[in-house]
């Protein structure tokens, strides 16, 4: 069985058909990975936790040849 963190889309809400399809929380979850998962990612209705880009990539730190 294979699981992946996902969280829904901004703007979107996502039902879950393994709990009785109960909404996605925003802060996302562990689902087990099926088609339904993989056809909600390819539409763009939720996103990998995982794969997020950081809101600010960190800057490079120069090395002593730099400086």
């Amino acid at each position: 069985m294979i699981t992946k963190e996902v969280k829904p889309a901004p703007g979107r809400k996502v039902r879950r058909p393994d709990q009785q399809f109960k909404e996605l929380p925003q802060e996302g979850a562990l689902v087990e990975w099926s088609s339904y998962w993989e056809r909600a990612l390819t539409e763009g209705d939720v996103v990998l936790v995982d794969q997020e880009a950081p809101a600010t990539a960190p800057k490079p730190s120069k090395t002593r040849s730099e400086e």
